[in-house]
């Protein structure tokens, strides 16, 4: 056919609907459909990337980059973000179909490296801090020392609550490359976004205090004095330190008339920095109120639903109907609470709105004691969650799991065998107090010395 020419198409009953029709009754069974057709353009079907050759791949990944900046320039983030992983998956394939070591392999792993730093800006401009992480991270993968992927992945993980290592990867840039402005004014706002949120940073920010003191003459040089006017790093005595990787946080539970008992959490805030600071600051209750005035806080809620060995029903949030996952073979799950705002299984709400996309399902479903996000489909996390009571992969890429029970397990268990009604436990299982847990500070002599390699002059911005 050419173009603007019209014909008509048959399909045969068995290609088509066969005995059962839809049932309008316009169809009968059995029989054969006839369509006009006409012809309103054409274009070859695009090849597969094994099918392309390397120069190929990499004009394919340049246009698609292109794609990519024209969407970011229009504010579309998103899509931008879509564009720029897009074009970094087809520079990835160049490598081997190149020689090891070539010009074309270079070139192919600088413009992956220029993706993931655009998507990550990307993601940073549209606030989806936790893809922008990934995209640093993977960034960082192909240049270790990357100023831009780790200002940028500190910007991020400053925005989810990581001070440590936010401040690990604005030290480093710094440390790369000592005159950027940008890095410089990121780690201010990083002291300041720690106070806001309770952080303590005595011990952390007296590792960048003493580097900065020590190499203060030199940035002075540089700087022109700045140092000595904003007084960035001065800490204020006493206050107590966060000193951990990931955070980690506490429920104490009464069962029934019992007196309280605690579950402790580990928060895999390194892999699931978005997810995990939405667990921390319900502990917490440090994020006001949802729009009907609830505290956003896990303290008086309920275990609303436990089957021993076996499913979760998480119930429905505000104006969304969720799905029972009734995922009966294999068991798996003991119901554990996250709905306070109506308390029987029907209410829930994160700390960014009524429901917040699945972050990653890097983590798997692996073992009992895991913490994962209840939801209704994907995208649809709010305050609900559940501690697997053993291995569960059938949930693996539909549920985020992003920490693990730390001691308690036996109160785990204790909860799990209690008997119900329709899967409610007949007893209140109730949280009656919960929080963070903040490992205590070190005495000042024994505290550790800082980080031989901090000992250079600070961080820069972006260009």
């Amino acid at each position: 056919m050419t173009i603007g020419e019209k014909a008509i198409l048959k399909c045969r009953a068995d290609y088509a609907y066969g005995d059962s029709p839809p049932g309008s009754g316009v169809i009968k069974p059995g029989d054969t459909l006839l369509f006009d057709v006409e012809l309103l353009g054409f274009h070859e079907k695009a090849k597969e990337k094994w099918e392309m050759s390397a120069a190929e791949l990499m004009e394919e990944a340049m246009k698609i980059k292109e794609e990519g900046t024209a969407l970011f320039k229009e504010k579309r983030f998103f899509e931008a973000t879509e564009r720029y992983v897009a074009a970094a998956d087809n520079a990835s394939a160049v490598p081997e179909k190149t020689d090891p070591g070539g010009e074309e392999e270079a070139a192919a792993v600088a413009l992956e490296l220029s993706c993931f730093l655009n998507a990550a800006q990307a993601c940073l401009n549209g606030k989806e801090w936790g893809d922008a992480i990934a995209h640093a991270t993977s960034a960082l993968g192909k240049d270790p020392d990357n100023v831009k992927a780790l200002y940028r992945r500190g910007v991020a993980r400053r925005h989810t609550g990581m001070v440590d290592e936010s401040k690990s990867d604005l030290m480093a840039a710094y440390k790369l490359d000592p005159n950027n402005k940008a890095v410089r004014k990121e780690l201010q706002l990083l002291k300041a976004s720690a106070m806001e949120q309770g952080y303590s940073l005595s011990r952390s920010l007296r590792t960048i205090h003493a580097a900065m003191k020590e190499s203060k003459e030199k940035a002075k040089s540089v700087f022109g004095g700045l140092f000595g006017k904003v007084s960035m790093y001065d800490d204020k005595e006493g206050v107590v330190v966060f000193d951990g990787t990931n955070p980690k946080c506490f429920f104490d539970v009464t069962v029934g008339d019992k007196e309280p008992q605690r579950i402790s959490f580990e928060l895999y805030a390194n892999t699931c920095p978005k997810t995990s600071a939405n667990f921390l600051h319900l502990c917490k209750g440090d994020k006001g109120t949802t729009p009907d005035g609830v505290p956003l806080h896990y303290k008086g809620s309920k275990f609303h639903r436990v089957i021993k060995n076996f499913m979760l029903q998480v119930g429905k949030g505000r104006g969304v109907t969720q799905t029972c996952f009734d995922l009966r073979s294999p068991r798996h799950v003991t119901s554990v609470c996250g709905d306070f705002t109506a308390g029987d299984g029907t209410g829930g709400c994160s700390i960014y709105g009524e429901k917040f996309k699945d972050e990653n399902f890097q983590l798997k479903h692996t073992e009992p004691g895991l913490l994962s996000m209840a939801n209704a489909g994907p995208n649809t996390n709010g305050s609900q969650v559940f501690i697997t009571c053993r291995d569960t992969p059938h949930l693996d890429g539909k549920h985020v799991v992003f920490g693990k029970v730390l001691s308690g397990m036996e109160v785990v268990k204790e909860i799990e065998n209690v008997a119900t009604t329709a899967d409610k436990p007949n007893d209140d299982v109730v949280i009656v107090d919960c929080g963070e847990l903040v490992e205590e500070e070190a005495p000042a002599d024994e505290a550790p010395a800082y980080d031989e390699a901090m000992k250079a002059e600070t961080p820069e911005t972006e260009n």
